[in-house]
């Protein structure tokens, strides 16, 4: 079995109206509450963050089952929406992310036949996915843009 860390470093002073940061080996940036939810919403959040995380997973993951699958002079463009919630009793939860990926191919027909297949396969390798499966709801909508 192979491991591997991912590292982030994290920061933050005082209270919900702070602006916090973190780093990592490739990127760094800055983190606050939303402002829909009564912080300054100056910077990223988690939220953004965990579904910027899923996005980024399952693009690279789909990348991968296509080019498996030997599809060629592939482009892939995702749009992925977080959907959450806030209970009554003021617990916050994500409740579905939803990946809307396009895909053209030198392959349309072929594509058509397989893409159900494929984007299966993307979300069960998408290390993000399982992680959070059980407990978020991802669902995938897919468009074969013809070249």
């Amino acid at each position: 079995m192979i491991m591997h860390d991912f590292k982030v470093q994290t920061n933050w002073e005082n209270g919900r109206s702070s602006i916090g940061d973190f780093k990592t080996d490739h990127i760094d940036g800055k983190i606050s509450i939303p402002s829909e939810l009564g912080g300054p919403g100056d910077a990223s959040n988690p939220d953004e963050l965990l579904v910027a995380a899923a996005s980024s997973c399952y693009i690279i993951s789909l990348a991968a089952a296509l080019e498996r699958a030997r599809f060629t002079n592939v482009k892939i463009t995702l749009n992925s929406v977080g959907t959450a919630s806030l209970s009554k009793s003021g617990k916050f939860k994500m409740e579905t992310i939803t990946h809307y990926p396009t895909v053209s191919t030198d392959d349309t027909e072929k594509l058509e036949k397989r893409i159900e297949k494929l984007i299966e396969i993307a979300d069960n390798n998408c290390m993000v996915s399982n992680a959070i499966r059980g407990n978020v709801e991802i669902i995938v909508k897919p468009t074969i843009d013809s070249k």
